[in-house]
């Protein structure tokens, strides 16, 4: 399990995620309120949960298809 830091996006979506998942990605996307929310990885280190983790910052949003 890999703790990571967001930043950026639409409001209510959280800073705090858990990836299942045994190395850091450089991209990721999360599914909110009918929208991709996109995400790349940074340089930066932000403190969660005691510890150090990488920061993934918003990029764009899509829509998700049906």
């Amino acid at each position: 399990m890999i703790v990571i830091v967001i930043q950026g996006g639409p409001e209510g979506l959280g800073q705090v995620r858990h990836l299942d998942a045994d190395v850091v990605p450089d991209r990721m996307t999360v599914p909110f309120y009918g929208h991709h929310q996109h995400f790349e990885r940074t340089d930066e280190m932000a403190e969660a949960e005691g510890r150090q983790v990488p920061v993934f910052r918003w990029t764009y949003s899509t829509k998700i298809a049906e």
